[in-house]
């Protein structure tokens, strides 16, 4: 309470020695609000402008395409490559896996946890 009833104090003393800049303060910010009010009352108000697609412009390459060398290329490096429909056993054995019970539950934890983080949050 002191400190405030000091700044109270302050204030109020600063003001009565300074009366010249406190007018002159107060004279200049009422000036400029009244500018601010008055720039906005006159403000061009014109219709808004309506935005006009350019014309379409064909592209047009500015140099020919060149496919690579086949000679640059590595092994690793396929123009396509063909899909199977489905995976035979060989493919099947290689890359899938069966989920252990324990990740799946530790995923659907997981799953729950990240969901009520969400809903938490929410009113």
């Amino acid at each position: 309470m002191n400190s405030l009833q000091e700044i109270k104090e302050n204030i109020h003393s600063f003001l009565c020695e300074n009366t010249k800049i406190t007018v002159g303060i107060s004279v200049l910010l009422l000036i400029l609000t009244a500018a601010a009010v008055f720039s906005g009352f006159f403000q061009e108000r014109g219709k808004p402008k309506e935005f006009v697609f350019p014309d379409e412009i064909p592209f047009s390459a500015v140099e020919e395409f060149f496919p690579p060398e086949k000679d640059a290329l590595t092994e690793e490096y396929y123009f396509s490559r063909e899909q199977g429909a489905s995976w035979d056993t060989d493919e099947f054995s290689r890359w899938f896996t069966v989920p252990s019970k324990e990740n799946v539950e530790a995923l659907g934890k997981a799953n729950e946890k990240t969901a009520s983080e969400i809903l938490g949050a929410a009113p």
